[in-house]
């Protein structure tokens, strides 16, 4: 039974990257279009638009589809509330920004923004149309026809958006994507599922006692993650600000686009073992075993190629960013702590504990920016250097809210976090010494140095899992499958 399921968390994992990956490079393609018809004006609306968007759809997250993973029995009644919950919220919030609109844009300093904000307000009341029935896809580990339709509108959204901008030659063009995006995705929910939504408020206060807190969890996660951009562009110059929040994306491109996607599978995958204790430290440490895998050495050589890959990949006037990115990427280490927490919690009923969390973490984070500004160093620079220490408090933390809340034993957790570490040290001293003599461009240079440092750190971590799986059930998994990857390539 169990085997079945880590099995189809496995498959779940695959369809989401797959999406992931591919709306990505779909989505690059269309940018790269667009850039050479609009222009960057009308980029940057759009771009105040989504900032400001994204809060208000932040509120209006009730969490209904976690609920519904999350019960045992996901009935007609519930999937009906549930829609209707969520329709009524993003209703109210919605409103809430029309009102607001005209204020926004008179404190961002740009006129035109009042009407943008005034159509994409309808953004979050279209999407709420949704078919609610597409959780019961989750609810069963069968994301397939939900990449598939994720995939089909990205791919009818393009030609849409780049004929408007041809057309239209602004910023609208931009916004029509958005809201045929919204309306092609309703569309097609009803299409590929034959479940019929009605409107019920019967379950109202059963899922909002779920949902007040899953909003409350979202609210705290969304101040933690901004809070860092929010106080530095009060005590350092905009600048800085730019090139903090542009090195955090490319420093946790590794996790955003590989690690991040297993996070759904991985919550619809608990909800089917969390009574089952055992199973379900197990389905922890299997996750954290695959996600530190990648986590690692990605970090590490994010950190030991830092220089080279701004510039290959910014140019050279963000040269500054460097040692930026190359500290940032060590904050990845916390996030699949924290990301299965999340999952685990959240299907536990435990979200209070989360936002206690965030809550510990925004603090200490407002009071390390308000300390460093009564000194006489404050630079980016020195607060990105507390900010990586912070993060090693984080992690334990974190390990020890899965000992009171879990019963997972934290040695077990570091263990399960420090065995990619010994080849990664490897693979970073081969790039150390290798660098200096290399003399080609710092494209070659870079790609040279990427191939080296896999090579470097594949042999030692599959030598590794091989003499540690009788002790770690987890990577003892992962050894599996690369026996039964070495032998269909033998076969082939």
């Amino acid at each position: 039974m169990f085997g079945a399921i880590r099995k189809k968390i496995a498959i779940g994992y695959l369809w989401n990257l797959l999406a992931k990956w591919l709306n990505r490079s779909i989505g690059l393609i269309s940018t790269l279009c667009l850039v050479r018809i609009l222009d960057p004006e009308d980029f940057g609306i759009v771009a105040l638009a989504s900032i400001v968007m994204a809060f208000f759809v932040m509120l209006s997250n009730a969490g209904t589809d976690k609920y519904l993973i999350k019960v045992k029995e996901c009935t007609n009644e519930m999937l009906n509330s549930a829609w209707s919950l969520n329709i009524t919220l993003k209703f109210v919030c919605s409103l809430v920004l029309a009102l607001m609109a005209k204020k926004l844009s008179i404190y961002m300093n740009e006129p035109v923004l009042e009407n943008v904000l005034l159509v994409c307000c309808l953004i979050p009341v279209i999407s709420a149309f949704k078919n609610v029935g597409m959780v019961l896809f989750e609810r069963e580990l069968d994301y397939k026809p939900i990449t598939r339709l994720s995939v089909g509108v990205k791919v009818a959204v393009v030609p849409i958006t780049l004929i408007g901008a041809i057309l239209i030659q602004s910023y609208w063009a931009l916004i029509i994507g958005l809201l045929a995006s919204e309306i092609l995705t309703v569309l097609g929910s009803y299409r590929i599922h034959p479940y019929r939504p009605k409107w019920s408020m019967t379950l109202w206060k059963n899922q909002w006692s779920f949902s007040k807190w899953h909003l409350l969890s979202t609210s705290s996660g969304y101040i933690r993650s901004r809070i860092d951009a929010l106080l530095l562009g009060r005590y350092l110059t905009s600048a800085d600000v730019g090139v903090y929040r542009v090195s955090q994306e490319f420093a946790w491109l590794p996790f955003t686009e590989v690690i991040s996607p297993a996070s759904s599978s991985m919550y619809a995958g608990i909800t089917q073992v969390r009574e089952h204790h055992e199973e379900l430290k197990c389905s922890i440490l299997n996750y954290l075993a695959f996600a530190y895998l990648l986590v690692v050495p990605s970090a590490f050589g994010i950190f030991a190629l830092s220089d080279l890959f701004t510039e290959v990949v910014l140019g050279e006037k963000w040269l500054e960013a460097a040692p930026i990115i190359g500290l940032l990427s060590l904050l990845m280490l916390s996030m699949p702590l924290n990301i299965s927490l999340q999952s685990v919690l959240t299907n536990l009923s435990k979200i209070k504990y989360l936002v206690l969390l965030d809550v510990v973490m925004i603090s200490a984070i407002v009071g390390l920016i308000i300390g460093l500004s009564k000194s006489n160093n404050f630079d980016l620079l020195s607060y990105t250097q507390y900010r990586v220490a912070l993060v090693v408090l984080f992690m334990l933390m974190l390990c020890v809210a899965y000992k009171f809340l879990i019963n997972l034993s934290p040695i077990r957790i570091m263990a399960v976090i420090l065995l990619p570490t010994i080849p990664s040290i490897v693979m970073v001293n081969v790039i150390a010494s290798l660098k200096p003599q290399l003399h080609y461009s710092e494209a070659i240079n870079l790609i040279i140095l990427v191939i080296a440092g896999g090579i470097s750190f594949v042999p030692v971590m599959a030598v590794l899992i091989g003499v540690t799986k009788n002790w770690f059930v987890e990577y003892a998994l992962i050894f599996d499958v690369l026996k039964k990857l070495k032998a269909s390539t033998q076969k082939g």
